[in-house]
């Protein structure tokens, strides 16, 4: 009887262990995908786009800073990269303009960035409506993180063009 108790025992803590190996091998595979702590670069911001399915190409500035021009839903826009310690960088901001025949009137992009959330809009000196999108990217995050954050960028697509009239 004594035997049976011991084996009992036994059989419980290697059941025990391999529920708990089991468990440890099942949370690495669901764990977020993490980018480095102090931000992105801009060639990983373009590898990041274009394996998500969007276009991605590496563009400078006037000041010689490196950008990623995009597209989704006919809307062209960029992203720019700031507070960068080489060509690492702890922010990024998702830009788009839209050039308009007639000028954007100031109370209807005041009205945008009343009733919006997220997405701030503001009007160039030629009258014509741009949006921007703010994203930090450092102290570290995950893929999924700035995935989520893509998609809210994404899901205001629509609305800027039709304020826009496109």
């Amino acid at each position: 009887m004594l035997y049976a108790r011991a084996r009992g025992a036994k059989m419980k803590a290697h059941l025990f262990a391999a529920s708990v190996a089991a468990l440890v091998c099942l949370g690495g595979g669901v764990q977020a995908a993490e980018f480095h702590k102090d931000g992105m670069t801009a060639k990983e911001v373009q590898a990041w786009l274009s394996e998500s399915g969007y276009r991605a190409e590496l563009a400078k500035d006037d000041e010689g800073d490196t950008y990623v021009k995009s597209a989704s839903d006919g809307v062209n826009f960029d992203a720019h990269l700031y507070d960068c310690k080489k060509e690492r960088c702890a922010s990024m901001q998702f830009i788009a303009g839209f050039d308009m025949d007639a000028k954007l009137e100031l109370a209807k992009i005041n009205e945008w960035n009343s009733d919006k959330r997220y997405v701030d809009g503001f009007i160039d000196e030629e009258g014509d409506p741009w949006f921007t999108y703010d994203l930090n990217l450092s102290p570290g995050g995950s893929r999924e993180a700035l995935d989520d954050d893509f998609a809210v960028w994404l899901s205001f697509l629509p609305d800027m063009k039709e304020l826009a009239g496109w």
